[in-house]
């Protein structure tokens, strides 16, 4: 007969093999701890405090891990709940969230070094195309990162190669195989 950690231990490892999800992202997303799943294979037995916030945060994700449902996490308990109460009297939540989360893409962040390779500028250049408006600004990560997400670097460089050829093709008109008439 199966105990209950081992029931608990093959039920999130199951998760993990469904989403493809990394143990140590799964343990900061579902309780704030990367070291969450090396703990559990290790032996460690888990709270039913840290156990409850694993099963919610699973339930939450909308897939089935192991057959059978999540219990239904209690609601009304703990600082989220309290906020968002605040929120709901403020008038600060006027939308309903969906019923169901959808898996979105995740947004990545090119930091300074990756810029400067995919521009061929350095990095003085960056900074003074900013201060000039010519380039966008970066998003705050942390208290001492920033990064530019990839999809507005990558709408700077399309506009950027646009403008290039419209000033390109200004000048005379140009043959089929690109050589300018005069």
């Amino acid at each position: 007969m199966e105990t209950l950690e081992q029931w608990f231990r093959s039920r999130v490892i199951a998760f993990l093999a469904l989403t493809g999800m990394p143990p140590t992202t799964f343990g900061m997303k579902a309780v704030g701890d990367p070291s969450l799943m090396r703990q559990i294979n290790g032996g460690r037995s888990p709270t039913l405090r840290t156990a409850d916030r694993v099963l919610a945060f699973m339930n939450e994700y909308g897939l089935d891990s192991g057959g059978a449902r999540a219990p239904p996490r209690r609601r009304g308990h703990g600082r989220s709940a309290r906020r968002t109460r605040r929120a709901r009297r403020s008038g600060a939540m006027t939308q309903e969230r969906p019923k169901e989360r959808t898996a979105k893409a995740p947004v990545r962040f090119l930091r300074m070094p990756e810029i400067q390779a995919r521009t061929g500028v350095s990095r003085a250049t960056i900074y003074n195309w900013m201060a000039e408006g010519r380039f966008p600004r970066p998003v705050r990560l942390g208290a001492r990162a920033m990064g530019w997400p990839e999809s507005v670097f990558e709408e700077w460089h399309r506009e950027r190669i646009a403008k290039s050829r419209d000033a390109a093709e200004g000048g005379a008109p140009r043959t089929p195989t690109g050589r300018r008439t005069e």
